[in-house]
This record gives structure tokens, sequence and C-alpha cells, in this order.
């Protein structure tokens, strides 16, 4: 199974038997806002220290902690990075913000194409479906060879169960992977120093 549809329906799990605000002990909230913090030592804890200058890439650990505690938090609440521990200046604050924005501003691009195209499966599945329905019965009408009636048959039964795994199953996770992207997105930064 799709490691996104584990992580689809644990997270609807756990929307079902767990309080949210037991759920977020770890982080707080604020006025609409639910902080996620994170130390740091120095920028490489942030960005990848194999990056070339200008075209730097989010560290993957610093990525997979920032989404693994995103992905327990409501859509209703505006993410808020809080970076604490070390002292940036201002260049690397830009570097920063920009990567982070950029990637999960590109993720949230391919999720959209990603869902684009499965509409497009979706509405050509059905075309084949209704013509193959069509066809089926056109078959049984006139009593023609009864191999065709069956080829006609199963391509109407599986594109009709194909057109529903990708409008049903598959739109409503990448949807859901839109929303968490567009929140990672729009992520507000603030730097916390000792």
């Amino acid at each position: 199974m799709d490691r996104r549809k584990i992580n689809l329906r644990l997270k609807k799990y756990q929307e079902r038997k767990f309080d949210y605000y037991e759920t977020l002990n770890e982080y707080y909230l604020e006025n609409g806002e639910a902080y996620i913090s994170i130390k740091v030592d120095s920028i490489d804890d942030i960005i990848s220290k194999y990056s070339i200058k200008g075209d730097e890439i989010l560290n993957y650990e610093f990525m997979r902690y920032l989404e693994t505690n995103a992905s327990y938090i409501p859509n209703k609440y505006k993410l808020v990075l809080e970076i604490c521990n070390h002292k940036f200046n201002e260049k690397e604050k830009q570097i920063i913000e920009k990567v982070i924005r950029n990637h999960y501003g590109i993720s949230l691009i391919n999720k959209k194409e990603e869902l684009n195209a499965s509409k497009r499966k979706g509405l050509f599945l059905l075309i084949v479906g209704f013509i193959s329905l069509i066809l089926f019965s056109i078959l049984i009408y006139s009593n023609i060879l009864s191999v065709l009636q069956e080829v006609s048959s199963l391509l109407f039964c599986f594109a009709l169960w194909e057109y529903a795994e990708a409008i049903i199953f598959t739109n409503d996770s990448i949807k859901e992977a839109i929303l968490e992207l567009k929140n990672l997105s729009e992520i507000k930064i603030i730097y916390k120093e000792n």
C-alpha cells in the first residue's frame, strides 16, 4: 500500500479517535496559529550541506521533521516555524525563507498537476466506460458474438472501477496533500535566539 495512503488513513483515524488538543501537546497554539519549534545549531541543519550556493535545497532531516509535525496539526491553523538556538544574519534568514517557500511551493504545483492528471484520467475512464456500456447494450440487443459481449462487459467494469478509484480515493489523498503543502508553503518563520 502506498505510504501516502497509509498516512492519510492514520490521519483520518487520529481525527476520529483523538482530541486535537491532546495530540498537539508538544506544540502551542495562539490566535489560530500552531507553532512548531525546532532547535538548530547552524544553517546546515536547515539547508543541505551538499547544496551549491544559489541552488540550495532543504536538509532532508529538517524537511521530514517539519512535515511530520505539520501533519498532526489541523488545516484550520496557520503554521509558524520557530527556529531556536542559533543566531542567523539577515542573508542567512533570507536564504532559509526562500528555500523553504520554494521547496513547498514547487511541491504544491506538482501536486496540483498530479490532481489535474488524475481528473483527466478519471474523465477518460468514464468515457471509455460509457462507450463500452453502449457497445455492450448493442451487442446484447443484436445477439452478436458472446465473446465481444464479454469483452465489452469486462471493459465497462474495469473502466468503472478505475474511475471510482481515481475520483474517490486518489483525488481525495491528493487534495489532502495539497492542503498540507499549501500550509507549509505559507508558513511563517520566526527566529528565537537563546
